[in-house]
Protein backbone atom coordinates (compact mmCIF):
# COMPACT_ATOMS: atom_id res chain seq x y z
CA UNK A 1 0.00 0.00 0.00
CA UNK A 2 1.53 3.45 -1.13
CA UNK A 3 1.99 5.88 1.45
CA UNK A 4 -0.11 8.46 1.69
CA UNK A 5 1.92 11.75 1.74
CA UNK A 6 -1.07 13.79 1.24
CA UNK A 7 -2.51 13.03 4.21
CA UNK A 8 0.91 12.73 6.48
CA UNK A 9 1.69 16.86 5.85
CA UNK A 10 -1.47 17.99 7.73
CA UNK A 11 0.60 16.32 10.86
CA UNK A 12 3.07 18.41 12.47
CA UNK A 13 6.61 17.26 12.17
CA UNK A 14 8.93 17.23 15.31
CA UNK A 15 10.94 18.67 16.82
CA UNK A 16 9.88 22.21 16.30
CA UNK A 17 12.32 24.93 16.26
CA UNK A 18 12.58 28.50 15.25
CA UNK A 19 14.90 31.43 15.74
CA UNK A 20 14.62 31.74 19.26
CA UNK A 21 16.66 28.34 19.39
CA UNK A 22 18.91 29.20 17.14
CA UNK A 23 19.64 32.56 19.16
CA UNK A 24 19.35 30.20 21.88
CA UNK A 25 22.24 28.26 20.74
CA UNK A 26 24.25 31.68 19.35
CA UNK A 27 24.17 33.55 22.74
CA UNK A 28 26.32 30.16 24.20
CA UNK A 29 28.55 30.24 21.52
CA UNK A 30 28.85 33.90 22.26
CA UNK A 31 28.91 34.09 25.56
CA UNK A 32 32.18 31.13 25.07
CA UNK A 33 30.19 29.63 28.26
CA UNK A 34 30.21 25.97 26.95
CA UNK A 35 29.05 24.33 30.30
CA UNK A 36 27.87 25.13 33.70
CA UNK A 37 30.42 24.03 35.99
CA UNK A 38 32.29 26.18 38.94
CA UNK A 39 30.67 28.92 39.96
CA UNK A 40 33.01 31.55 39.92
CA UNK A 41 34.33 30.56 36.58
CA UNK A 42 32.06 28.49 34.37
CA UNK A 43 28.91 29.03 36.17
CA UNK A 44 26.85 29.47 32.73
CA UNK A 45 23.49 30.96 32.56
CA UNK A 46 21.27 28.20 30.67
CA UNK A 47 21.66 25.75 32.89
CA UNK A 48 20.66 27.79 35.81
CA UNK A 49 18.13 29.30 34.51
CA UNK A 50 16.04 26.15 33.09
CA UNK A 51 16.73 24.93 36.24
CA UNK A 52 14.21 27.79 38.06
CA UNK A 53 11.89 28.03 35.45
CA UNK A 54 11.15 24.28 34.80
CA UNK A 55 10.75 24.03 38.77
CA UNK A 56 8.52 27.38 39.00
CA UNK A 57 6.30 25.63 36.24
CA UNK A 58 5.88 22.43 38.05
CA UNK A 59 5.81 23.64 41.54
CA UNK A 60 8.87 22.05 42.44
CA UNK A 61 11.34 23.23 45.36
CA UNK A 62 14.37 21.72 43.95
CA UNK A 63 15.44 21.23 39.79
CA UNK A 64 19.08 19.74 38.87
CA UNK A 65 19.23 19.40 34.58
CA UNK A 66 21.31 15.94 34.16
CA UNK A 67 22.72 14.30 30.89
CA UNK A 68 19.20 12.18 30.43
CA UNK A 69 16.42 10.60 31.43
CA UNK A 70 18.30 7.37 32.08
CA UNK A 71 21.00 8.75 34.34
CA UNK A 72 17.94 11.08 36.21
CA UNK A 73 16.47 7.58 37.45
CA UNK A 74 20.07 6.44 38.63
CA UNK A 75 20.63 9.78 40.69
CA UNK A 76 17.85 9.65 42.14
CA UNK A 77 18.09 6.18 43.82
CA UNK A 78 21.46 6.75 44.37
CA UNK A 79 20.07 9.82 45.75
CA UNK A 80 17.61 7.29 47.78
CA UNK A 81 20.45 5.52 49.21
CA UNK A 82 19.69 2.13 47.34
CA UNK A 83 21.88 0.15 45.57
CA UNK A 84 23.72 -3.13 46.02
CA UNK A 85 21.01 -6.15 46.57
CA UNK A 86 17.73 -3.80 47.11
CA UNK A 87 14.73 -4.66 45.45
CA UNK A 88 12.63 -1.88 43.04
CA UNK A 89 9.30 -2.21 42.03
CA UNK A 90 9.21 -1.07 38.21
CA UNK A 91 5.94 -1.76 35.77
CA UNK A 92 6.62 -4.18 33.14
CA UNK A 93 5.29 -1.94 30.97
CA UNK A 94 8.05 0.70 30.21
CA UNK A 95 11.15 1.47 28.33
CA UNK A 96 14.08 -0.41 29.19
CA UNK A 97 16.12 2.72 31.12
CA UNK A 98 13.32 2.46 33.73
CA UNK A 99 14.43 -1.32 34.64
CA UNK A 100 18.65 -0.48 33.46
CA UNK A 101 18.59 2.29 36.30
CA UNK A 102 17.79 -0.01 38.63
CA UNK A 103 20.76 -2.70 37.44
CA UNK A 104 22.97 0.19 36.96
CA UNK A 105 23.08 0.74 41.01
CA UNK A 106 23.30 -2.92 41.37
CA UNK A 107 19.59 -2.87 42.79
CA UNK A 108 16.93 -5.62 40.96
CA UNK A 109 14.19 -4.84 39.52
CA UNK A 110 10.78 -6.26 40.50
CA UNK A 111 8.17 -6.43 37.87
CA UNK A 112 4.85 -5.61 38.23
CA UNK A 113 2.38 -6.16 35.61
CA UNK A 114 -0.06 -3.15 34.58
CA UNK A 115 -3.66 -1.73 34.66
CA UNK A 116 -6.05 -3.10 32.03
CA UNK A 117 -7.31 0.29 30.89
CA UNK A 118 -4.70 2.45 32.35
CA UNK A 119 -1.72 0.94 31.10
CA UNK A 120 0.08 2.02 33.83
CA UNK A 121 1.72 -0.02 37.06
CA UNK A 122 -1.36 -1.88 38.98
CA UNK A 123 -1.43 -0.29 42.43
CA UNK A 124 -3.87 -3.44 43.52
CA UNK A 125 -0.10 -5.93 43.01
CA UNK A 126 2.21 -4.07 44.08
CA UNK A 127 1.99 -5.00 47.67
CA UNK A 128 2.27 -8.70 46.75
CA UNK A 129 5.51 -7.80 45.40
CA UNK A 130 7.49 -6.05 48.68
CA UNK A 131 9.29 -7.75 50.80
CA UNK A 132 12.09 -7.07 53.50
CA UNK A 133 14.64 -6.19 50.58
CA UNK A 134 12.11 -3.68 49.18
CA UNK A 135 12.99 0.31 49.32
CA UNK A 136 11.25 2.07 46.61
CA UNK A 137 8.59 1.96 43.97
CA UNK A 138 9.19 4.10 40.40
CA UNK A 139 6.06 4.58 38.57
CA UNK A 140 5.63 5.41 35.19
CA UNK A 141 3.52 7.67 34.11
CA UNK A 142 3.08 5.99 30.51
CA UNK A 143 2.03 8.19 27.62
CA UNK A 144 1.79 10.71 30.45
CA UNK A 145 -1.16 9.35 32.17
CA UNK A 146 -0.42 9.81 35.93
CA UNK A 147 -1.06 6.76 37.61
CA UNK A 148 -3.11 6.60 40.80
CA UNK A 149 -0.47 8.52 42.67
CA UNK A 150 -2.92 7.97 46.07
CA UNK A 151 -2.95 4.67 45.77
CA UNK A 152 0.56 4.37 45.36
CA UNK A 153 1.17 6.65 47.81
CA UNK A 154 -0.74 4.97 50.62
CA UNK A 155 0.99 1.85 49.67
CA UNK A 156 4.75 3.60 49.99
CA UNK A 157 3.62 4.80 53.30
CA UNK A 158 2.68 1.84 54.70
CA UNK A 159 6.05 -0.10 53.99
CA UNK A 160 8.11 2.66 54.70
CA UNK A 161 9.10 2.58 50.83
CA UNK A 162 10.18 5.64 48.68
CA UNK A 163 8.57 7.01 45.38
CA UNK A 164 10.23 7.94 42.33
CA UNK A 165 7.87 9.42 39.19
CA UNK A 166 9.41 8.58 35.87
CA UNK A 167 8.04 11.05 33.94
CA UNK A 168 9.99 11.04 30.92
CA UNK A 169 6.77 11.23 29.31
CA UNK A 170 4.68 12.92 31.58
CA UNK A 171 5.89 16.87 31.83
CA UNK A 172 3.02 19.24 32.42
CA UNK A 173 0.47 16.19 33.91
CA UNK A 174 -1.34 17.20 36.66
CA UNK A 175 -2.78 14.87 38.85
CA UNK A 176 -5.28 16.47 42.05
CA UNK A 177 -3.77 19.86 41.65
CA UNK A 178 0.11 18.56 41.70
CA UNK A 179 2.11 18.43 38.56
CA UNK A 180 3.87 15.06 37.98
CA UNK A 181 6.89 14.91 39.15
CA UNK A 182 6.28 16.71 42.77
CA UNK A 183 3.90 14.05 44.28
CA UNK A 184 6.09 11.35 45.19
CA UNK A 185 9.69 11.53 47.23
CA UNK A 186 11.45 12.20 43.40
CA UNK A 187 10.69 13.15 40.06
CA UNK A 188 12.93 12.22 36.87
CA UNK A 189 12.04 13.77 33.46
CA UNK A 190 13.68 13.19 30.22
CA UNK A 191 14.23 15.53 27.47
CA UNK A 192 15.06 13.20 24.42
CA UNK A 193 14.63 14.56 20.86
CA UNK A 194 10.91 12.74 20.46
CA UNK A 195 9.78 14.14 23.96
CA UNK A 196 7.13 16.86 24.27
CA UNK A 197 9.53 19.24 25.98
CA UNK A 198 13.45 18.10 23.81
CA UNK A 199 16.83 19.54 23.57
CA UNK A 200 18.26 16.29 21.63
CA UNK A 201 19.38 14.59 25.45
CA UNK A 202 18.92 16.16 28.41
CA UNK A 203 16.79 14.67 31.89
CA UNK A 204 15.98 16.24 34.58
CA UNK A 205 15.34 15.30 38.60
CA UNK A 206 12.86 17.53 40.76
CA UNK A 207 12.28 17.17 44.58
CA UNK A 208 10.76 18.99 47.84
CA UNK A 209 12.69 17.68 49.99
CA UNK A 210 16.12 20.39 50.99
CA UNK A 211 18.21 17.28 52.38
CA UNK A 212 17.78 15.19 49.39
CA UNK A 213 17.86 18.04 47.00
CA UNK A 214 21.70 18.01 48.52
CA UNK A 215 22.21 14.69 47.88
CA UNK A 216 21.13 14.72 44.43
CA UNK A 217 23.32 17.82 43.56
CA UNK A 218 26.38 15.94 44.81
CA UNK A 219 25.84 12.89 43.16
CA UNK A 220 25.26 14.91 40.38
CA UNK A 221 27.95 16.91 40.37
CA UNK A 222 31.19 15.10 41.31
CA UNK A 223 30.50 14.89 44.99
CA UNK A 224 30.79 18.64 45.50
CA UNK A 225 28.70 21.07 47.41
CA UNK A 226 26.35 24.15 46.21
CA UNK A 227 28.58 27.55 46.18
CA UNK A 228 31.94 25.53 47.61
CA UNK A 229 34.97 25.63 46.02
CA UNK A 230 35.52 23.64 42.94
CA UNK A 231 37.87 20.85 44.29
CA UNK A 232 36.14 19.90 47.37
CA UNK A 233 34.53 16.85 46.81
CA UNK A 234 32.54 14.91 49.27
CA UNK A 235 31.33 12.08 47.99
CA UNK A 236 33.19 9.69 44.90
CA UNK A 237 30.96 10.29 42.30
CA UNK A 238 30.24 10.90 38.35
CA UNK A 239 29.14 14.17 36.72
CA UNK A 240 26.14 14.13 35.25
CA UNK A 241 25.41 18.00 34.27
CA UNK A 242 23.98 19.12 31.73
CA UNK A 243 25.38 21.78 29.30
CA UNK A 244 24.61 25.30 28.51
CA UNK A 245 23.77 24.25 24.53
CA UNK A 246 20.85 21.67 25.54
CA UNK A 247 19.74 24.08 28.73
CA UNK A 248 19.94 27.11 25.95
CA UNK A 249 17.19 25.06 23.70
CA UNK A 250 15.50 24.20 26.72
CA UNK A 251 14.83 27.84 28.29
CA UNK A 252 13.60 28.39 24.71
CA UNK A 253 11.55 25.15 24.01
CA UNK A 254 9.72 25.56 27.62
CA UNK A 255 7.69 28.64 26.54
CA UNK A 256 6.82 27.09 23.26
CA UNK A 257 5.93 23.73 25.53
CA UNK A 258 3.81 25.81 27.71
CA UNK A 259 1.22 26.93 24.62
CA UNK A 260 1.45 23.53 23.09
CA UNK A 261 0.75 21.14 26.18
CA UNK A 262 -3.08 22.55 26.33
CA UNK A 263 -3.30 22.41 22.79
CA UNK A 264 -2.12 18.49 23.26
CA UNK A 265 -4.76 18.06 25.62
CA UNK A 266 -7.89 19.18 24.10
CA UNK A 267 -6.63 17.74 20.90
CA UNK A 268 -6.26 14.31 22.81
CA UNK A 269 -9.61 14.34 24.08
CA UNK A 270 -11.28 15.31 20.94
CA UNK A 271 -9.95 11.76 19.72
CA UNK A 272 -10.90 10.05 22.47
CA UNK A 273 -14.11 11.23 22.17
CA UNK A 274 -14.63 9.27 18.91
CA UNK A 275 -12.23 6.71 19.51
CA UNK A 276 -13.93 5.21 22.56
CA UNK A 277 -17.43 4.97 20.53
CA UNK A 278 -15.84 2.91 17.93
CA UNK A 279 -16.65 -0.99 19.30
CA UNK A 280 -14.16 -2.52 20.03
CA UNK A 281 -11.44 -0.04 20.89
CA UNK A 282 -10.16 2.42 23.09
CA UNK A 283 -7.85 5.02 24.52
CA UNK A 284 -5.85 4.44 27.53
CA UNK A 285 -8.11 5.96 30.52
CA UNK A 286 -7.23 8.27 32.96
CA UNK A 287 -7.69 7.28 36.09
CA UNK A 288 -9.92 9.94 38.79
CA UNK A 289 -7.97 12.41 39.79
CA UNK A 290 -6.31 13.61 36.29
CA UNK A 291 -6.35 17.05 35.50
CA UNK A 292 -3.83 17.36 32.72
CA UNK A 293 -1.94 14.72 30.73
CA UNK A 294 1.74 15.11 29.71
CA UNK A 295 0.82 12.92 26.37
CA UNK A 296 4.17 12.04 24.53
CA UNK A 297 2.45 9.09 23.14
CA UNK A 298 -1.38 7.99 22.91
CA UNK A 299 -1.97 4.37 23.30
CA UNK A 300 -5.20 2.82 21.80
CA UNK A 301 -5.76 -0.85 22.05
CA UNK A 302 -7.91 -2.53 19.98
CA UNK A 303 -9.94 -6.10 19.96
CA UNK A 304 -8.95 -8.18 16.66
CA UNK A 305 -12.00 -9.42 16.68
CA UNK A 306 -13.82 -6.67 16.38
CA UNK A 307 -11.73 -6.43 13.35
CA UNK A 308 -11.60 -8.82 10.88
CA UNK A 309 -8.33 -10.66 13.52
CA UNK A 310 -6.17 -7.80 11.66
CA UNK A 311 -2.73 -8.11 13.44
CA UNK A 312 -1.27 -5.45 15.54
CA UNK A 313 1.65 -5.11 12.74
CA UNK A 314 -1.02 -4.44 9.95
CA UNK A 315 -2.88 -2.72 11.84
CA UNK A 316 -0.62 0.45 12.10
CA UNK A 317 1.27 -0.44 8.81
CA UNK A 318 -2.21 0.26 7.11
CA UNK A 319 -2.96 3.38 9.33
CA UNK A 320 1.06 4.58 8.21
CA UNK A 321 0.26 3.88 4.77
CA UNK A 322 -3.48 5.77 5.14
CA UNK A 323 -0.83 8.88 6.29
CA UNK A 324 -1.51 8.92 9.97
CA UNK A 325 1.54 8.70 11.71
CA UNK A 326 1.48 5.51 13.90
CA UNK A 327 4.04 2.96 15.84
CA UNK A 328 4.46 -0.38 18.22
CA UNK A 329 4.48 -0.15 21.57
CA UNK A 330 7.19 -0.73 24.22
CA UNK A 331 7.93 -4.52 24.70
CA UNK A 332 7.51 -5.56 28.48
CA UNK A 333 10.70 -5.64 30.64
CA UNK A 334 10.31 -9.18 31.19
CA UNK A 335 10.66 -10.52 27.49
CA UNK A 336 14.19 -8.32 26.73
CA UNK A 337 16.98 -10.25 26.70
CA UNK A 338 18.83 -8.24 29.11
CA UNK A 339 16.48 -8.80 32.13
CA UNK A 340 16.26 -12.69 31.07
CA UNK A 341 19.71 -13.95 31.92
CA UNK A 342 22.01 -11.57 33.84
CA UNK A 343 24.26 -10.59 36.62
CA UNK A 344 24.84 -6.86 38.39
CA UNK A 345 28.23 -5.10 38.49
CA UNK A 346 28.77 -7.05 41.68
CA UNK A 347 27.35 -9.87 41.47
CA UNK A 348 23.65 -9.42 42.20
CA UNK A 349 21.44 -11.51 40.35
CA UNK A 350 18.72 -9.25 38.63
CA UNK A 351 17.43 -12.49 36.41
CA UNK A 352 13.84 -13.07 36.15
CA UNK A 353 14.84 -16.12 37.78
CA UNK A 354 14.99 -13.48 41.05
CA UNK A 355 11.86 -12.32 40.56
CA UNK A 356 9.92 -15.08 42.77
CA UNK A 357 9.70 -17.32 40.43
CA UNK A 358 9.64 -18.07 36.70
CA UNK A 359 8.61 -14.72 36.00
CA UNK A 360 9.76 -14.35 32.66
CA UNK A 361 6.99 -16.32 31.10
CA UNK A 362 4.39 -14.27 29.61
CA UNK A 363 1.47 -16.27 32.02
CA UNK A 364 3.04 -14.14 35.14
CA UNK A 365 2.43 -10.79 32.94
CA UNK A 366 -1.40 -11.51 30.96
CA UNK A 367 -2.10 -8.04 30.98
CA UNK A 368 0.82 -6.05 29.73
CA UNK A 369 1.32 -9.10 27.02
CA UNK A 370 -2.62 -8.58 25.96
CA UNK A 371 -2.07 -4.89 25.34
CA UNK A 372 1.60 -5.39 23.81
CA UNK A 373 -0.01 -7.86 21.23
CA UNK A 374 -2.80 -5.60 20.92
CA UNK A 375 -1.98 -1.50 21.21
CA UNK A 376 -0.66 0.81 18.66
CA UNK A 377 0.39 4.62 19.54
CA UNK A 378 -0.22 7.81 18.54
CA UNK A 379 3.17 10.37 18.50
CA UNK A 380 2.61 13.76 20.21
CA UNK A 381 2.74 15.90 17.90
CA UNK A 382 -0.07 14.48 15.69
CA UNK A 383 -2.11 16.48 18.28
CA UNK A 384 -0.38 20.24 17.69
CA UNK A 385 -2.94 20.00 14.15
CA UNK A 386 -4.75 23.03 13.98
CA UNK A 387 -7.58 21.85 12.21
CA UNK A 388 -9.49 18.73 13.95
CA UNK A 389 -10.70 17.86 11.10
CA UNK A 390 -7.44 15.80 10.70
CA UNK A 391 -8.76 14.50 13.78
CA UNK A 392 -11.63 13.18 11.75
CA UNK A 393 -9.64 11.54 9.16
CA UNK A 394 -7.58 9.63 11.71
CA UNK A 395 -11.44 8.08 12.60
CA UNK A 396 -12.37 7.09 8.99
CA UNK A 397 -9.00 5.44 7.88
CA UNK A 398 -10.04 3.24 11.22
CA UNK A 399 -13.30 2.73 10.28
CA UNK A 400 -12.24 1.60 6.60
CA UNK A 401 -9.70 -0.92 8.26
CA UNK A 402 -12.55 -2.03 10.63
CA UNK A 403 -14.64 -2.30 7.41
CA UNK A 404 -12.10 -3.48 5.45
CA UNK A 405 -12.00 -1.25 2.68
CA UNK A 406 -8.11 -0.58 3.36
Amino acid sequence: MAFNQEARKHFPEWPQLDKDDYDAVKAVLDSKQLWCGAPATHKGEFVWKFQKEFAEFLGAKHCFAVTNGTHAIEVALLALDIGLGDEVIVPDYTFVATGSAVVAVNAVPILCDVHPRTFNIDETKIEALVTKKTKAIICVHLGGVPCNMDAIIAIAKKHHLKVIEDCAHAHGGKYKGKRLGTIGDIGTFSFQASKVLACGEGGAITCMDDALAENIYGIADAGRKVGEYFYNHYIPSSNYRLGEFQAAILCSQLEKFKKQHPVRNKNVEYLRAKIDKIDGMFMQEKPAGTEECGYYVICVKFDPAKFNNITKKDFYKKLNAAGVPTDDCYPPLHSLACFKDGKGKKGVDYSASNWGGKKSDDKNFPVVVDIFNHSFEFPQEMFLVKDQKDLDYVVDVIMKIKEGKL
